[in-house]
């Protein structure tokens, strides 16, 4: 059994830390190995949160260093540098067999550490791809030349490797000199056995139709597609609403709200704890996808496809995340629309379309089915097991 050091640059307090990483450093923890988590935790977060996850992390076996995350160019400068002279720390200190580094950002920090220790990257997404796309970096830059080449140098000198879809990894393979390691595809899951399992929702007679919007609406989230979704539907006669349920970008939604000619009352901006989540997702007949496709994100995988199937909801996207589109043709729970029928003319044939796609006889049931067979946490983390027992054969 291996002792590792997991680095997150996101916090375990934040959604997506309880939904990807805490489930799966439990699985990596219950195999036998031992565990370190150094994550960044926002400073909102209270004491009482922390503590409690302190608590449920040492009933798994799991320890756990923390970062403060603070806002702005001055204290990202501080971030990187606090996380490296940490990281040098904690391998000198635990003299850990390899790294587990979940992201672009850890990688690079890690390798600014000047720590001489094998490590595993799981990729994830192509972020400084991503960053290229929206303008956030510029191709010409020096900081994007010293960053280019620290990613590759990350993934040439790897000892395993994580991507989020099969399509990821043809695209990895088609930008970086990739290693001869360990590497699994181990797409964004859902633990399916806290959604119960259901009759077909829309059998209940009510009325208008509930659409979700769950997580993020920062760019490249596009709450402002599912608003226009929302707005065509009702133009044509379909009784609906929308209910964005997010943590942090309420600002965001309401703007987007602002421009279109929704009643106040047909949307609602909502939050909740992540273990509320299955309970709330019954209550609704459709999730709403609506992430901004480009070269790099097109291999990305939302974790919101796996929670809404998993509730037993049909799911529409936006066009072009290759996953998705690969289950909207292969499947009969989701449906993918594009940006130019939602900005342009959306015929009333296609709003009748949408609405019998979502009131499709045994829809509920397809979609746990498929939650199981394709997005199942216990999946995942068994995936991750072998991952580190291959380390740990090549390592040691």
């Amino acid at each position: 059994m291996v002792k590792a050091l997991y680095f997150s640059y996101d916090g375990l307090l934040d959604p997506l830390g309880q939904s990807q990483i805490v489930p799966y450093v439990s699985a990596i923890s219950a195999a036998g190995h031992s565990l370190t988590i150094v994550s960044y935790e926002k400073v909102e977060r209270t004491k009482e949160q922390i503590k409690l996850m302190e608590i449920k992390l040492q009933k798994i076996g799991v320890n756990w260093v923390y970062l403060e995350f603070k806002s702005g160019k001055f204290w990202a400068i501080k971030r990187i540098i606090s996380g490296a002279l940490l990281i040098r720390k904690l391998c000198g200190d635990l003299q850990p067999d390899f790294l587990h580094l979940r992201g672009f950002v850890p990688a690079v920090i890690f390798q600014l550490s000047c720590s001489r220790v094998p490590f595993l990257y799981d990729f994830r997404g192509f972020a400084l791809g991503e960053w290229l796309d929206i303008g956030k970096i510029s191709p010409s830059s020096l900081l994007y030349r010293i960053l280019n080449r620290l990613d590759q140098k990350a993934v040439k000198s790897t000892s395993g490797l994580v991507v989020l879809e099969e399509c990821a990894k043809h695209l990895l393979k088609d930008t970086y000199d990739v290693p001869n390691v360990p590497l699994k595809v181990i797409r964004t899951c859902t633990d399916v056995k806290r959604y119960t399992k259901r009759k077909n929702v829309h059998n209940k007679k009510r009325g208008a139709l509930r659409f979700v919007f769950l997580g993020g609406a920062r760019f490249p989230y596009r709450p402002d597609l599912a608003l226009m979704l929302i707005e065509k539907l009702i133009e044509h006669g379909i009784d609906c609403n929308i209910d964005f349920i997010n943590e942090g970008d309420h600002g965001i939604i309401e703007k987007a709200t602002d421009l279109t000619s929704i009643s106040k009352e047909k949307v609602r901006i909502l939050s909740c704890e992540h273990y509320e989540i299955p309970d709330i997702l019954a209550t609704y007949d459709c999730g709403i996808v609506m992430v901004e496709t480009s070269y790099w994100r097109r291999v990305c995988s939302p974790t919101k496809i796996g929670e809404y199937l998993a509730g037993g909801l049909p799911v529409i996207s936006l066009e072009g995340i290759d996953a998705i589109d690969e289950l909207a043709e292969k499947t009969v729970c989701v449906a993918t629309v594009s940006p130019e029928e939602l900005q342009g003319h959306f015929q009333e044939g296609r709003a009748q379309q949408i609405l019998s796609f979502i009131k499709s006889i045994g829809v509920t049931q397809k979609c746990q089915i498929l939650a199981k067979d394709e997005f199942d946490l216990e999946m995942a983390g068994n995936l991750y097991v072998e991952l580190y027992s291959e380390m740990e054969a090549q390592i040691l």
